[in-house]
């Protein structure tokens, strides 16, 4: 694959934030980019699943004194991780009623990571879980993905038909065809006529640029794109890869039920499942604090630990594990199937499933997790009960 960088607004190193891997048996798409930065395959430190929303909100609303710390971080996030939390106190004032939506599954961390440096904001995420006892406001197609359907259930659904901008968030952008779905999708059901489409890559081509050029100017709306790096790409490799190996994971352990963060009868309350406000994001810091303080009860001194969040819930996870003190990395469980493979430098080489509600899930990386940290924390919001690697401590918060 060859990567032509059109614009690169902080002069980042495209390679800091992606690895390339492979779709599974896809003769049009066989490739995908891995972030570094989301915390969903690949770990990293907590604090960059926050500190990428926040340079993210920066491409909107300018540079403040924490920006050069939030890029410098990105870079190298040993070296600055005093200075990241400090630079993520300085949010962004807007006089626009603000609704940001993030994408299931990979950017709902991400959304929720943008709406928590933007006050007065109101942040949903869609979601490809069903929920019998509501009904979603909206419905519609992701391009390109293995599950395909996403819906949105905000209890406070004037937050988002009332805005005065919707700010959408993904991780990459690469034709544009699912956001000129969902904007579609809001154009029918809400009164917003403008939109900013916020994401780490945009890697659309002329023709898709074009489409969204074409979409605007038939629908008389606003859309503008901020991305922090726009390239071109141009795929050489037409090769499928068939991988059909599939471990199941299905042994049974404990759950240590804790009791801190605020639920909504069986989900958890600050997850943005449902819709919540920058007051609420603040809260829900608060009491991750405690959260952690209580997972740090289950753990030795002076040991590695892996945080994992599960599917959709990564923010929640991931700002738990930034407040547990030592070494501490963090990653997902995830629905996206990837192409394994162990050769060196290939990010993703060993792949095992398991199924929890019905769902297929995958988890990657299994025997590098037992290796590298002396306790895996996995977080759940419910009852999910496998035993994902040999070191696992699974806790309810």
């Amino acid at each position: 694959m060859k990567v032509k960088i059109r614009e690169n607004i902080y002069g980042m190193n495209i390679d800091d934030l992606i690895s390339i891997g492979n779709r599974i048996n896809n003769s049009k798409r066989n490739f995908l980019f891995i972030s570094k930065v989301l915390g969903k395959h690949i770990e990293v430190k907590p604090d960059v699943c926050k500190a990428i929303g926040f340079l993210l909100a920066s491409t909107i609303y300018g540079r403040n004194d924490g920006t050069n710390i939030l890029i410098n971080y990105l870079k190298s996030p040993n070296s600055f991780e005093k200075q990241v939390k400090e630079a993520m106190k300085l949010t962004y004032r807007t006089k626009e009623n603000v609704a940001i939506l993030g994408f299931a599954e990979t950017a709902t961390g991400l959304g929720m990571a943008v709406a928590a440096a933007i006050e007065n904001s109101y942040y949903i995420t869609t979601t490809r879980e069903e929920f019998k006892d509501k009904k979603s406001l909206l419905n519609f197609e992701e391009e390109h993905s293995h599950a395909t359907t996403h819906k949105c259930f905000p209890e406070k659904s004037y937050k988002l038909k009332e805005a005065d901008r919707i700010i959408l968030v993904d991780d990459e952008i690469t034709t544009g065809k699912s956001m000129i779905n969902i904007i579609r999708e809001l154009k029918r059901t809400t009164n917003v006529r403008k939109y900013t489409i916020l994401s780490v890559l945009d890697l659309r081509n002329l023709e898709y640029r074009n489409l969204l050029e074409n979409f605007i100017k038939e629908n008389n709306i606003e859309i503008e794109v901020k991305a922090l790096i726009s390239a071109d790409i141009k795929i050489e490799n037409k090769e499928i890869f068939y991988d059909s190996e599939e471990n199941l994971l299905d042994e049974k352990v404990s759950i240590n039920n804790l009791k801190v963060l605020t639920r909504t009868g069986e989900h958890l309350k600050f997850t943005g499942k449902f819709g919540m406000d920058f007051n609420e994001i603040q809260k829900s810091e608060e009491e991750c604090i405690k959260a952690a303080c209580r997972v740090e009860e289950l753990l030795e001194k002076n040991e590695k630990i892996l945080v994992l969040g599960h599917g959709e819930n990564i923010y929640i996870p991931s700002r738990i594990a930034s407040y547990i003190k030592g070494d501490v990395y963090f990653k997902s469980t995830t629905r996206s199937p990837i192409y394994c493979n162990d050769k060196k430098g290939y990010p993703i080489k060993e792949k095992n499933i398991f199924y929890h509600n019905g769902i297929k899930y995958y988890l990657y990386n299994k025997s590098d997790m037992e290796e590298n940290y002396d306790k895996v924390v996995l977080i759940t919001e419910d009852n999910l009960d496998v035993k994902l690697t040999k070191n696992l401590i699974i806790v309810k918060p």
